[in-house]
């Protein structure tokens, strides 16, 4: 017996949405949780449920500063070919 293929797409019905996204929320930020123990490194998770709630994750460190940090690294290293890379494979580094 294996997993079915779920299709990527948007769920239609809303209280089957909500479910959804309440499970995997909890799976997300423990899976965010590991990476932080395991690779030491800090963390920040941001999410709006679809019905407009918050929820938010950080490691060892305030997800305040998780995000300031973050913010002066990028006007730090405008020109960094490493911050560039980053740049273009990750679309949600606009805040």
């Amino acid at each position: 017996m294996g997993r079915v293929k779920l299709e990527i797409k948007k769920i239609e019905n809303n209280i089957n949405r909500q479910v959804t996204f309440s499970k995997r929320r909890n799976g997300l930020i423990k899976k965010a949780y590991e990476l932080s123990v395991l690779c030491d490194i800090d963390i920040a998770l941001i999410m709006f449920s679809p019905s407009g709630r918050l929820s938010s994750f950080s490691g060892r460190r305030r997800i305040e500063d998780v995000i300031e940090k973050c913010i002066n690294m990028r006007e730090h290293d405008k020109g960094g070919a490493k911050l560039d890379k980053m740049d273009k494979d990750v679309s949600w580094h606009q805040f």
